[in-house]
């Protein structure tokens, strides 16, 4: 498996940058946009926001909600937990992709995002 978000440290400053930009932005277009918690493991795993989210959850409207790559939080839960990828991923699947928690919740891109 290749890193996605912490393969390089030194674009970590400029990272942080897009995903308060993303999060501003997305404060601003649905305050009722869930994010994934705790925020300081899942915000680099935020690639985008959407108001047409092309997910299993079969939304009714068409709500501004957070873009998560499957990869990066599943990275994020390898670290954040000590855990061995296999276990991250359903951790993932099972806790974050598999929680519908209203017109609100977020969707997910790449990899194992058909998994659920």
């Amino acid at each position: 498996m290749e890193p996605v978000i912490f393969a390089a440290e030194a674009d970590r400053p400029a990272r942080l940058v897009e995903v308060e930009a993303l999060l501003d932005q997305l404060s601003e277009l649905n305050p009722e946009a869930l994010l994934l918690e705790p925020q300081d493991v899942y915000n680099l795993a935020l690639v985008s926001i959407t108001c047409t989210a092309d997910d299993h959850w079969g939304r009714k409207t068409e709500s501004w909600v957070a873009v998560y790559n499957v990869q990066a939080c599943i990275e994020a839960v390898m670290l954040h937990l000590d855990c061995d990828a296999d276990e991250a991923a359903e951790w993932v699947s099972y806790n974050t992709m598999g929680a519908w928690m209203g017109e609100g919740t977020p969707t997910f891109v790449g990899e194992g995002d058909d998994d659920v």
